[in-house]
């Protein structure tokens, strides 16, 4: 590195005030100037302050360029909050000669990098006079000029780039023994932030679509191993990861490259139904307050917790395969597809329903259509508010409601139709609105209008229970009831016969005068006493005997007694409220009484193809009620005992 005119700490301060007194945080000390930070109020004072330095043909010798960039560009110590500790900025400031600045004319800039053409440069006789001076000797003609590094930093900072430079490479491109074009300066590209992000605490809060392995080991294809998680209250389901801001880029002009800002959000937007926020150490978790399942809204990213599963994919294949649910109610907003299965306690679905639902006694409440599937429900009703086409419909504990059934199978302890078409119905109570082309039993059965279709008449079956073997048995039980009586009557003829006889009668009389303590036997008397116990002994067994005897036939009189009166009540249960009224009839309509048998197997328990061909057969289990065309029928069955 050359030597040029030193400038003594003493005539610096000569210098620069003719510049302008130096600013208030920066000092000379006998090392060099330092900056102290403790009085810098911003980078921007910094900044005019090199500004004014190169604008009076200064430069800094010795530069900590490390330093000097970040003076420039980053907050003061005052601003940070942080160590306000003095730093050491350069050895001094010289003069930068007109002619060593014009060595340095190669520099090419644009935004983002600048590059420099570095040659050997041989001074001629008589150059750089001053410089000789300075140094007392004389540079000879071809001896290569060297260059410098806080030169080229002040000529760079004038020619605008204020950043970047990469002093390593510059002093190695000083060395260069032919001309090179290298790169001497880059700009900062800005780092974008990191944006607020969600943390999975809970396990399990992401569906398994792996098939569902079952007890035995075996794997059924047909369902997936979990599609509704279920959390217990107070459980952190996930964390807030605060976001991170981006920093600052920089262009070798010094201007700054602002970074993209990082995406945030707030925590409670996510909380839905059964969830809250909860801060703990300045971190923030997103909790479950109650037990139940928990669903993700896929729209708003809203977790809610509670004891409905609320579905909008589906039930298909692809998405959920068949479903066995736990909880207690289950709305789904998409179809069930074809073959797919739902088991659950109650459920209302807004969509179509191809496949088959099963509910363990709640509601089946299906608010669309039920095509080709089937629903069915243990202890509680189903309700179709669109058309069940083609479907089996099954509440025998329950009621099943349709607006328009066509050729549908529905078993029900109650139904109420409006408009049934072609269908095949089994309730014990049937209020059916208009009746085409169907065939329906049911102990009490009520219908509007009776039409055909295609030529196809209805067929209406009043049931009616075969009660002769309550009848059989009922007299058995009296006959026996009555022979019983007569017994009881006999034995305790005998009975009063026995308490008659003049010594067990005198007994009987003396002991429980004994027994009531009326009377006391003197030591004399005691002797008499037990001679007419011994000879009344053999009366007195046979005196327990018949009356054991008649307890016993009084205890099976009362169980027959109570029996004859279960047997009279179910069968006057099983009689009562059987009825058959059609308000009108424009078409052929059967109507006939079908005779059952209790213990037989119910009309629920055959297939499709036998309960429609069964409910159409004429046997010796129906007899004909009504067959006509027009008017109106109306029937209240009458029991023979009634």
């Amino acid at each position: 590195m050359p030597e040029h005119s030193a400038i003594s700490v003493a005539s610096l301060g000569d210098l620069v005030e003719e510049q302008g007194a130096l600013p208030g945080f920066v000092v000379q000390r006998t090392d060099g100037l330092h900056v102290l930070r403790s009085r810098l109020d911003s980078p921007a004072a910094f900044l005019q302050f090199v500004n004014r330095v190169i604008d009076a043909g200064l430069y800094f010798r010795n530069l900590d360029y490390a330093r000097f960039v970040e003076l420039l560009y980053t907050e003061t110590a005052r601003e940070q909050g942080g160590d306000p500790a003095d730093v050491f900025l350069a050895s001094g400031m010289r003069p930068f000669d007109p002619e060593r600045r014009a060595l340095y004319h190669s520099l090419r800039a644009d935004q983002n990098e600048a590059s420099f053409l570095f040659e050997p440069i041989h001074a001629l006789a008589g150059e750089f006079a001053h410089n000789e001076r300075a140094s007392g000797g004389r540079q000879r003609d071809g001896e290569r000029t060297v260059l410098d590094i806080d030169e080229f930093i002040a000529y760079a900072w004038a020619e605008g780039v204020r950043y970047g430079i990469d002093v390593a490479a510059v002093c190695e491109g000083f060395e260069l023994s032919k001309p090179e074009k290298r790169i001497v300066a880059r700009s900062l590209p800005a780092q974008p932030g990191k944006d607020a992000e969600i943390r999975e605490l809970a396990p399990g809060l992401h569906r398994n679509n792996a098939p569902r392995r079952m007890v035995s080991g075996r794997v059924d294809l047909r369902q997936f191993e979990t599609r509704y998680p279920q959390v217990a209250a107070s459980l952190r389901l996930v964390q807030k990861v605060p976001s991170k801001p981006g920093v600052d880029g920089r262009l070798i002009s010094g201007e700054a490259i602002p970074a993209l800002p990082a995406k945030d959000f707030e925590l409670a937007s996510l909380a839905g139904p059964g969830t809250q926020v909860k801060r703990e150490k300045d971190v923030e978790f997103l909790v479950s307050s109650v037990c139940g399942f928990l669903s993700v809204d896929t729209q708003t990213n809203q977790f809610s917790v509670g004891d409905k599963i609320v579905s909008h994919e589906g039930v298909s294949t692809r998405t959920t395969g068949d479903l066995l649910l736990t909880g207690e109610v289950y709305e789904q907003h998409g179809e069930i597809q074809e073959q797919r299965i739902v088991r659950c306690r109650s459920i209302t679905a807004h969509a179509d329903v191809f496949g088959h639902v099963q509910s363990m006694g709640g509601i089946v409440h299906l608010k669309h259509n039920l095509v080709g599937g089937s629903a069915s429900n243990e202890a509680g009703d189903i309700v179709v508010d669109g058309v069940a086409s083609g479907a089996t419909l099954s509440a025998l504990n329950g009621c099943v409601t349709l607006r328009r059934a066509d050729n549908c199978v529905i078993l029900a302890r109650r139904a109420e139709i409006g408009q049934a078409t072609a269908c095949t119905i089994v309730a014990d109570e049937l209020e059916l609105d208009i009746s085409e082309a169907c065939a329906a039993a049911s102990r009490w059965l009520h219908v509007r209008l009776s039409r055909s279709r295609r030529e196809i008449d209805n067929v209406f079956l009043v049931r009616v229970p075969d009660l002769s073997a309550h009848t059989t048995q009922i007299a058995t039980l009296q006959k026996r009831l009555e022979t019983l009586l007569k017994a009881i009557a006999g034995q305790r003829e005998r009975i009063a016969a026995m308490r008659e006889e003049k010594e067990l009668a005198n007994y009987l009389r003396l002991a429980e005068k004994l027994r009531r303590k009326e009377l006391t036997l003197r030591p004399e008397q005691e002797v008499s006493w037990r001679r007419l116990a011994g000879q009344v002994a053999p009366a007195l067994k046979a005196l327990a005997q018949l009356s054991q005897s008649v307890t016993e036939m009084d205890a099976e009189h009362g169980r027959i007694s109570v029996n004859v009166g279960e047997l009279i009540a179910e069968r006057d249960a099983l009689s009562a409220g059987i009825a058959c009224s059609v308000e009108q009839m424009v078409d052929e309509t059967r109507i006939s009484m079908f005779l059952y048998r209790p213990a037989d197997p119910p009309l629920s328990s055959l297939s499709s193809k036998e309960l429609k061909a069964r409910l159409r057969r004429t046997d010796a289990a129906t007899r004909l009620l009504f067959a006509g065309a027009k008017g109106s029928f109306a029937w209240t069955y009458q029991s023979a005992t009634s």
